[in-house]
């Protein structure tokens, strides 16, 4: 009887079990071939690349295919050169309102969150000196090397420049733009009353002690091989690259919604090689995903984002030094979040970003 009783609670264990792995199965519903192609912020290549690895571990005969360049770099291959990735990853959410949706996309889930610092290391000249009083003076001292990335293609290098432009008013000098930007390259901010324009030329002709590199990510070996002294870049990419850095004033680290209307104040105009301008708007750095509308195989690109979304996701956000918005947060142009992601995300009415 005993033997009996056994053998039928196995069974039925064996059957919860199935039902168990059937149900995860089912709730996946995706098909275990196919290739997942994503642009994503240079940025993000560490993070990415460990969720890659992580979805590969469920789907190893996916072939994920990612790409990291600048954003704005990146959205204009999808606008401009017809390309058809099937998930974008901006450092800048608002890009992917302004210039993908409706046309590419239908929604905008901002998940993370990063924040300006300057990077240096202890060979940088002035280095015990540099804090979060003096880092402007610091960088605009005789022989001192600094550098932003391109902003007309990263976000990064965009952030950047407005910050800059910000710290004008935040320290109450007017004379900081000028000495890191105006003085060094083809950059120009043009006044309207309490307002901002900040012009990037195709041609933004660094020269002095500026250097102007393509992306964050690409001018990360520079700091670290001293060929320059200090980079304004994402706290991420410091800590992950173990370089020391300057803790920016709450207001221009960009990391709180609460500053908005002095971000308003500042936009930045870039050009593209077809000298077509585009306005960008001052901003929190927040990080959004969207799914193409024709991406080629939207059911692998709704689990994916799913991983990402998840605490799966959510441990590899963190663990990569950025910031991550929990729940995710649907932009307010948001429409079509598919089934499979909408319990991860809230409205942008419900809640404030970081």
């Amino acid at each position: 009887m005993k033997r009996t009783m056994i053998a039928l609670l196995v069974i039925i264990a064996i059957i919860i079990v199935g039902i168990g792995v059937y149900g995860y199965s089912a709730y996946s519903g995706s098909s275990q071939n196919g290739t997942l192609v994503i642009y994503a912020a240079d940025s993000l290549a560490t993070p990415i690349n460990q969720t890659n690895a992580q979805f590969n571990s469920k789907y190893p005969h996916v072939n994920i295919q990612p790409t990291y360049q600048g954003s704005s770099a990146l959205i204009s291959q999808i606008t401009q050169l017809n390309k058809t990735p099937d998930i974008m990853i901006s450092a800048n959410a608002v890009l992917i309102n302004t210039k993908l949706i409706p046309n590419y996309s239908s929604y905008n889930i901002q998940y993370a969150a990063n924040e300006l610092v300057v990077a240096y290391t202890n060979k940088s000249k002035n280095a015990r000196q540099i804090n979060s009083n003096n880092w402007y003076q610091i960088l605009s001292q005789p022989g001192v090397k600094y550098a932003v990335s391109d902003p007309n293609s990263d976000p990064a290098g965009a952030y950047s420049v407005m910050m800059l432009q910000l710290a004008n008013s935040y320290y109450n000098n007017s004379t900081i733009f000028s000495n890191l930007i105006a003085n060094n390259s083809a950059i120009t901010s043009v006044a309207n009353g309490t307002n901002f324009t900040i012009n990037v030329p195709t041609n933004e002709n660094p020269h002095g002690n500026l250097t102007i590199g393509a992306d964050a990510a690409a001018l990360t070996p520079l700091v670290q091989t001293d060929s320059i002294d200090y980079l304004i870049t994402y706290k991420s990419l410091a800590q992950s690259a173990n370089l020391t850095y300057v803790t920016l004033p709450e207001e221009l680290a960009l990391t709180n919604a609460t500053y908005q209307s002095n971000y308003n104040t500042i936009q930045l105009k870039q050009f593209s090689d077809a000298n077509n301008s585009s306005v960008v708007k001052m901003a929190p750095i927040i990080y959004g995903i969207t799914i193409l509308n024709n991406a080629p195989d939207k059911q692998i690109a709704e689990e994916y984002v799913q991983l990402m979304l998840s605490s799966t996701g959510i441990n590899i956000t963190q663990s990569n030094y950025l910031i991550p918005i929990t729940p995710a947060i649907l932009t307010n142009i948001s429409t079509n979040v598919p089934s499979i992601l909408q319990s991860y995300v809230v409205n942008s009415s419900a809640t404030n970003l970081p």
